[in-house]
């Protein structure tokens, strides 16, 4: 049952708060990214140390957690908070940097990229990226540039960013294709031509460019400030991709710019829309507040997406009430992140910090307000062993007339799949009948069950076999 953003901020603020922490050891952490490293269902947490680091803890699905490795490799803090599967194996890998020494002392850093083998990894599998004379910054942006579906890495240092390209996640080549001064930004296909845009932050404005010219941006979008943030997303749930900017104005305050979308490379400012009196630079957007439009979030502190306007109104501004450390947090080591950690369909808050050694706070979300460390299932009560949840995908995604729908069973029986508006109304029916374990293929085109075209926007697929529940998100164009 939806629960109003009134009643949500009522219940954080009666709530009691538990959470499950781990002294990772005796490094400074610089960020923490979460994937699902070996494919069980459960998100696992990546905490990347200052020291050259990174520590894997698997997620045990009962609310603790194992570290069967550390891998060398370290990484700047992070802003996308991604980790990437470099090479298309469905096996998410753990990229980062090594400092290398030479017979005659002299120190190289490379980028190194560890494979993940079936959801083990081994600290001597791994590619170097060729070097690049990248030093001590560590600034790093992914996409796929050249449009064969294969990660591309963009590495900065001193003012300059150099382009590697993946070639076919086997290898990888430095290009010798430069960019000059840039900053904070990010890859995204904004145009669903196949082709990711690089957006950077620059003393001219926001410079997008298109495959394949780096040197000339095809687009400047307004300077507000100097953009510490670049995040794209559909933020007005309209079927196109938004730009999502946080900066500092110079003196007090951040703030955020928004640049909607409005179709043909047309972009509208929104600016000034959000004020906070610190450091933006870790700034993401996550839907925390179950509305299905994404928040600002700086820690475990949120704003709450007005979608009216494009406004994060101040006085609706909250901070989580979580225990957080009696130590200074918001610095360069530390990081956090939202992430459904117990897969019940609610975003969890994770902290990383440094406290005596790297140390990490998971906060459990149960959907109501309430934040707790999720204990283990008490022995008097029953333990259930679910099916293996059903799996759906579509393609195309985004589509404008039809979209195949792929569903993997992994059971025999009454099968449901439906597809739901923003409101959560049931529009189409696409199945409900007797159906085998195994793979199944079916296609939408648009319409609900009367036959009329529905408008262009997002939608959600539901498939319900086996006692278990598959969901997933549509974005239907015209």
């Amino acid at each position: 049952m939806k629960i109003s953003l009134l009643l949500v901020l009522l219940l954080l603020l009666v709530s009691s708060v538990f959470c499950y922490e781990i002294n990772i050891g005796g490094s400074m952490p610089k960020g923490v990214y979460s994937d699902d490293l070996d494919r069980d269902g459960y998100v696992d947490l990546v905490v990347v140390t200052l020291n050259y680091y990174v520590r894997i803890l698997l997620n045990n699905g009962d609310g603790t957690y194992s570290n069967p490795i550390t891998l060398p490799g370290g990484k700047k803090k992070s802003f996308t908070q991604r980790l990437y599967d470099f090479n298309n194996d469905g096996w998410t890998d753990i990229d980062g940097f090594v400092a290398l020494t030479d017979s005659l002392g002299n120190i190289q850093v490379t980028q190194r990229i560890h494979i993940n083998n079936n959801g083990v990894f081994d600290e001597d599998v791994y590619i170097d990226v060729p070097p690049t004379p990248h030093e001590t910054s560590y600034l790093v942006h992914y996409g796929d540039w050249n449009g064969d579906d294969y990660t591309d890495i963009l590495l900065w240092d001193d003012g300059v960013y150099y382009l590697v390209q993946n070639n076919s996640g086997v290898s990888f080549t430095a290009t010798g294709e430069t960019l000059a001064g840039g900053g904070w930004g990010g890859f995204r296909d904004m145009d669903s031509d196949g082709f990711d845009e690089l957006l950077l932050s620059s003393s001219e404005g926001l410079c997008v460019y298109k495959y394949p010219d780096l040197v000339s941006p095809f687009l400047i979008l307004p300077y507000y400030g100097s953009f510490r943030s670049v995040e794209t997303e559909d933020l007005d749930h309209d079927g196109d991709l938004d730009i999502f900017t946080s900066y500092c104005d110079g003196s007090t305050y951040s703030r955020v710019c928004i640049f909607e979308n409005t179709g043909n490379y047309n972009y509208q400012a929104h600016n000034n829309v959000y004020y906070d009196y610190r450091d933006m630079d870790g700034v993401l957007l996550r839907d925390v507040t179950n509305d299905q439009y994404l928040d600002v979030v700086n820690y475990a502190y949120v704003s709450p997406y007005n979608p009216s306007g494009f406004d994060f109104p101040f006085d609706l501004f909250y901070f989580l009430p979580v225990s957080m450390p009696n130590f200074p947090i918001y610095e360069d080591w530390s990081g956090f992140d939202y992430v459904d950690v117990d897969n019940n369909g609610f975003l969890d808050f994770i902290l990383v910090w440094e406290q005596g050694g790297a140390r990490i706070r998971v906060y459990y979300n149960d959907g109501m307000g309430n934040f707790s460390d999720n204990p283990v299932v008490a022995n008097e009560d029953p333990v259930i062993t679910p099916s293996p949840a059903p799996m759906i995908a579509a393609y195309p995604n985004p589509f404008r007339q039809s979209t195949t729908l792929d569903l993997r069973l992994s059971t025999t029986g009454e099968t449901k799949l439906g597809i739901y508006n923003l409101r959560g109304q049931l529009i189409r029916s696409l199945l409900h009948e007797h159906r085998t374990e195994g793979t199944h293929q079916l296609s939408w085109d648009g319409r609900d069950d009367n036959g009329r075209e529905q408008a262009p926007g997002i939608y959600f697929l539901r498939l319900e076999s086996g006692g278990s529940i598959c969901r997933s998100k549509l974005i239907l164009m015209r």
